[in-house]
């Protein structure tokens, strides 16, 4: 049978939109919601997934970022500047006040049935993803990661397919660090490397889970403010299509991030 297709194109808002429904619908994520622990680490794809299980939007006083990228370089908020950390506790959430608090408040009790969601900064052909750290000691990410590995929890690693490079991370990483790039030689300020060992969740995963279809990428990058967005082939039995076309049609019109008052990583 000759597979159905349709031709989408998704703004970055719209990709973290549509990924956040996949992995809010995940049983691991459900379980959790209903007795468990979830922690949504201090990034902008961890926010979509927090309202999909809300059903309902984050605060709008504060930014949930810490650090970005723009045209002018790597950039984190100043202190103070960041909206408060989100962790869902048996579905009730509890507000940390980051970055004193962190999920390392409740890393000690979180187990293989646990959730933590933290989106990174470049995925590699082999579906490797890794997030740029400021800190000496790795930031807020660092501080649970060592937990994530001994104690088996789930990290979760939402990544739009615009952060697709063709480099394995194994050459990339061993070469960045905050002591190896001078300060006076970097756009923002010099940045480490860590890897984020969990389930890496793309667009292409989600239309696959939500609907059934196969998508592939057609096109990556624009101009103008269409910079970011990814355009799908999605292919599959009418229906399937026709029902991936309907999810996305939902999620078009997805309001843009704004961005946050420039400061360099410290």
């Amino acid at each position: 049978m000759t597979d159905y297709r349709a031709l989408i194109t998704l703004t970055p808002e719209e990709s973290k939109r549509l990924i956040a429904k996949s992995i809010a619908a995940l049983p691991i994520v459900q379980n959790a919601m209903e007795s468990g622990i979830i922690g949504f680490s201090i990034c902008s794809s961890a926010r979509y997934v927090a309202e999909e299980l809300m059903g309902e939007p984050m605060p709008p006083s504060a930014p949930y970022i810490c650090g970005y990228v723009n045209q002018r370089g790597l950039f984190a908020l100043p202190g103070g500047k960041a909206g408060k950390q989100l962790v869902l506790v048996n579905g009730e959430a509890v507000w940390l006040d980051w970055p004193k608090e962190n999920i390392s408040k409740y890393i000690k009790r979180m187990d293989s049935h646990d959730v933590i969601i933290k989106s990174g900064n470049i995925l590699d052909p082999n579906r490797k993803a890794a997030t740029l750290v400021g800190q000496s000691n790795g930031g807020e990410y660092g501080v649970y990661l060592p937990y994530i590995l001994s104690r088996g929890i789930n990290l979760i690693v939402p990544m739009t397919i615009n952060k697709s490079v063709p480099y394995d991370l194994d050459e990339i990483m061993p070469e960045m660090g905050i002591t190896r790039i001078p300060s006076n030689r970097t756009h923002g300020e010099p940045c480490g490397m860590l890897p984020l060992p969990g389930l890496i969740v793309t667009e292409c995963d989600a239309l696959a889970a939500l609907t059934g279809v196969r998508a592939l990428p057609a096109a990556i990058g624009e101009i103008g403010e269409s910079q970011g967005t990814v355009s799908l082939l999605l292919l599959g039995q009418e229906q399937n299509v026709e029902d991936a076309w309907e999810l996305v049609e939902s999620i078009k019109g997805e309001p843009s991030l704004e961005e946050p008052d420039q400061s360099p990583m410290k």
